[in-house]
């Protein structure tokens, strides 16, 4: 498949993705989140591509890495497309003939480029190949356990004050830069979630030179974050601020912006919880920016 094919999927898919979310299906954009929460380390564009093609795909990983896991695709099995980021150098002769005009003798640096581009690359679900039984990814049912610790030293370690109080006016935790109230009380499923939505508070919308918008965005932009949190790790995420419809706003480019900041916040938390965590097996460079 070209590189332009893939370009023209993924952007369809976003039309998609818009479509649903104009005509008021949140459900579509939970979906969706659900995705990033198992692929978080992959960009918007490889998500949405991923979730358009195979919106059940739990780990994937290309065909030869399969086959070093002891496992092979299935014969008939169509492949995920998405884009890889490449890197590489090429031989820039106007430099170097520049650089022989100024009477200078030309370095490599000066006789070469650095081009980065993309291919297109296919991955398959694990559901899509046979063979050997995989390690199961610690998961939790339920409960955030030790992830609750672990976000608290995480939160910590961005020199954030946390501090538990019986009063909030009504709300369950506030963020003020630099500084988390959670009200005192809260089931551990229900602490995760408020202090992950505070700490993307934090992370999102407490810094000087973040960019301006209003309340409501906010407020869904940190809940979206939670709940691809949460889902990361394997709990249920409350939804009861689950209209994620919020992101709109009546702007495609609104839209797209949150769904990005999202999932580079969430991917952050993710990868700060567990070093060594991660929901899918990959065999492409983690990131790959949106072509």
């Amino acid at each position: 498949m070209r590189m332009q094919h893939i370009k023209t999927m993924c952007k369809e898919a976003i039309e998609d993705l818009i479509a649903a979310v104009e005509a008021g299906k949140s459900e579509t954009l939970v979906r969706y989140l659900k995705t990033m929460a198992r692929f978080h380390h992959y960009s918007v564009s490889n998500q949405i591509l991923i979730y358009s093609q195979k919106p059940n795909a739990s780990r994937v990983a290309g065909f030869h890495t399969w086959r070093k896991l002891g496992r092979h695709v299935k014969k008939g099995e169509r492949g995920i497309a998405i884009m890889a980021p490449v890197v590489y150098r090429k031989r820039n002769e106007f430099i170097n003939a520049k650089a022989m005009m100024d009477e200078k003798q030309p370095t490599e640096e000066d006789s070469e480029e650095t081009i980065r581009t993309f291919k297109a690359v296919y991955v398959f679900d694990i559901n899509q190949t046979k063979g050997k039984d995989l390690p199961e990814f610690a998961s939790v049912e339920g409960e955030p356990e030790e992830h609750l610790d672990k976000l608290k030293s995480l939160i910590q370690s961005r020199d954030i004050t946390l501090e538990y109080s019986k009063y909030l006016g009504g709300a369950e935790g506030a963020s003020s830069g630099g500084h988390i109230a959670i009200k005192d009380g809260l089931r551990p499923a229900e602490e995760f979630s408020v202090l992950v939505h505070e700490l993307a508070h934090e992370m999102l919308h407490q810094n000087p030179e973040g960019r301006e918008t209003s309340k409501k965005i906010k407020e869904t932009e940190a809940e979206a974050v939670a709940f691809v949190v949460s889902q990361g790790i394997g709990i249920q995420a409350k939804q009861a601020s689950s209209d994620y419809i919020n992101l709109y706003n009546g702007s495609r480019k609104t839209l797209l912006e949150s769904l990005e900041r999202i999932q580079s916040t969430a991917s952050e938390i993710l990868d700060g919880l567990a070093d060594n965590y991660s929901n899918t097996v990959e065999s492409t460079p983690r990131t790959a920016a949106a072509a």
